[in-house]
């Protein structure tokens, strides 16, 4: 990263350390990360830094009463560089002003949702940008935005007439409710619903970039990007709007549907496939986090992790950890369930440019269903010389543990809904060129 570029990063990394980071800047902070080693290494000394003035002593709080006068910690300080100083001074103005939420949404506030689950790299931000911590199952939120910032992250949420909501990550959704109904909007990532008989005339709502979908009472799951909406309905009825051309289609029990933006694409109700025991990865279409690298000559193409920050349970870490995934599912395009079954292996073939620890997991839907489950173990993968940084792993499926205990203590019967590999705040040059889930019979 050039010099003149450090500017814009360095005041997003105050603001991250602050504790006042808006939504739409961190979002900007993990696109100057991504795959920018001098960024990385700077975010990564920046936070040193910071520990290092909460050691020395020097906070908001000693700046503070030092400009009162009063001698905080002298001897400590002035064994800080000179430089060291100067640099925190921005940083520390800022931190006396910077406001930190840490309750609940004001008593002024009518709640909408309750959190009954989550898991992970979770945070709530409030209507007008207002980041709410220290949040706990039972909260009651007004109107906001969820952040589900990993694939080993989740969060259910609930509607007072019991509409449950069920958010995967990565993905980020925002719920408000007002005369006309409840409104969802996915910008991305996965959801699954359990919809409640819906009052007649106040349907509830869902919005994605490409597709508006219409709900009276039914369960669906759903998965948006940028460019398509994909949605299975498991029960009941669902109309679904594509915005390109505002063409409408009425989605029943065991159907699913693809709303794009390039309107030349099919938008019809089909049935869903039989389910299948065994399934390659379609590295290139089934990608839902990493970045495809064509193949050239003979070699495949491959998705290279890609790097996002986990602050930690609803955002409360001080040191947030740089996590570099990879992140796949079965294609939702001709609707087919991936089922696993007894004895069926996980095989991941990838480069790295070290030995790491790698950690696997993937979450789960029952049949027909749409409750998700979570299954995640870490492998120590010791690359040899001959190898050239090329590793395969293979997993038996029955082997990795749930990652609650209230999730069923074997995934199989249910369907496979994503896979992640990912490194903790290592970045080795994750590679991956294969998965594979191979039955038992072969």
């Amino acid at each position: 990263m050039p010099d003149a570029d450090h500017g814009q990063l360095d005041r997003l990394l105050t603001r991250l350390v602050d504790k006042t980071i808006t939504v739409e800047e961190f979002a900007a902070l993990e696109g100057q990360l991504d795959g920018d080693a001098h960024a990385q290494e700077r975010y990564l000394h920046y936070l040193g830094l910071h520990a290092d003035l909460l050691e020395t002593g020097v906070t908001p709080e000693s700046w503070t009463a030092q400009g009162r006068g009063n001698s905080v910690n002298v001897d400590r300080r002035r064994r800080t560089t000179a430089w060291l100083l100067g640099a925190a001074a921005a940083l520390i103005l800022l931190g006396v002003s910077g406001v930190l939420f840490l309750r609940a949404p004001d008593a002024g506030f009518a709640s909408i949702v309750r959190i009954a689950e989550w898991n992970g790299a979770v945070r709530w931000t409030g209507d007008g940008g207002r980041p709410i911590r220290g949040l706990r199952v039972g909260d009651e939120l007004a109107g906001g935005t969820l952040e589900v910032g990993a694939a080993d992250s989740w969060a259910e949420l609930t509607f007072d007439d019991g509409t449950k909501v069920w958010a995967s990550g990565p993905a980020i959704v925002t719920f408000s409710e007002g005369p006309e109904g409840k409104r969802i909007h996915l910008r991305k990532g996965e959801l699954s619903l359990d919809v409640a008989p819906q009052s007649s005339g106040r349907p509830l709502l869902l919005q994605t970039s490409s597709a508006e979908v219409e709900v009276l009472g039914t369960q669906f799951k759903v998965t948006a990007d940028n460019s398509a909406t994909r949605l299975a309905v498991h029960e009941g009825l669902v109309r679904v709007t594509r915005l390109a051309d505002g063409k409408t289609r009425d989605v029943p029990a065991d159907h699913h549907v693809v709303a794009a933006l390039v309107r030349e694409t099919t938008f019809d109700a089909l049935p869903r496939g039989e389910s299948v025991r065994s399934w390659k990865c379609d590295l290139q279409h089934d990608v839902r986090q990493g970045h495809w690298r064509p193949g050239a000559g003979e070699s495949s193409g491959s998705l290279r992790a890609e790097t996002h920050l986990f602050r930690g349970d609803f955002g409360e870490r001080k040191d947030p950890v740089l996590l570099h995934s990879v992140v796949v599912r079965p294609s939702d395009s001709n609707g087919t369930p991936v089922l696993l079954t007894e004895g069926a292996r996980l095989r991941v073939v990838g480069r790295l440019e070290r030995s790491c620890s790698l950690h696997f997991g993937f979450g789960t839907h029952r049949v027909r269903g749409v409750l998700s489950r979570k299954y995640a173990l870490s492998r120590k993968i010791e690359l040899v010389e001959e190898a050239e940084g090329n590793f395969e792993v293979e997993l038996n499926l029955d082997e990795i543990p749930r990652m609650r205990e209230s999730f069923p203590g074997s995934p199989v019967g249910q369907e496979l809904g994503w896979l992640w590999i990912q490194t903790v705040r290592e970045d080795v040059g994750l590679e991956v060129t294969s998965v594979e889930l191979i039955s038992k019979q072969e």
